[in-house]
């Protein structure tokens, strides 16, 4: 049986290199669970840090990962997003309909330098319809599916209830 050099099983994943630019519990929890099967996984945050750091979640889902601060405003860190996510093997991200395609970041570019690519995109709703470019806010995507009329029920004002478990970002 194949070992790492410090004694320790290699993961299922190890070898894969993935690159992170979500923002979103949805994307930091996929990554996560790649990094535990042994994925390197490169996480791209903006200027001061990923918002998710203020999350008491953060260590766990942190976990197993390198960061890097980038600014993708910025013409030579959004040259080095590109870089990375071009020879990665999977590209992750999570950002507003047409946001990847205009930095560059998009499937289609991506794809051209590195056709092998596995690219997966987080939305709140399908890339096409009515909803397409609408936010993918939990509170928003759970109103949608039908989730907060399904818990009226257990409050005894009418109306519908904000469910704070995540519902919707798990299934993501």
């Amino acid at each position: 049986m194949d070992r790492e050099l410090n004694g320790e099983r290699p993961g299922a994943l190890s070898g894969l290199r993935v690159v992170d630019l979500s923002q979103t519990p949805p994307g930091a929890q996929a990554t996560q669970l790649l990094a535990d099967f042994g994925a390197e996984v490169l996480y791209l945050e903006p200027p001061g840090g990923s918002p998710l750091r203020r999350q008491a979640a953060w260590p766990f889902w942190a976990r197993g990962k390198r960061s890097l601060e980038v600014d993708l405003r910025d013409p030579g860190d959004l040259a080095v997003a590109r870089q990375l996510a071009e020879g990665a093997d999977v590209v992750l991200e999570s950002f507003r309909l047409g946001v990847a395609d205009r930095l560059g970041l998009g499937y289609r570019e991506l794809a051209a330098a590195n056709p092998g690519l596995i690219y997966t995109s987080i939305t709140g709703f399908p890339a096409t319809g009515p909803y397409a470019s609408a936010p993918g806010y939990e509170p928003l995507v759970m109103a949608r599916a039908g989730a907060l009329d399904q818990f009226a029920e257990i409050v005894e004002r009418p109306g519908p209830v904000y469910v704070p478990t995540p519902y919707c970002g798990f299934s993501a």
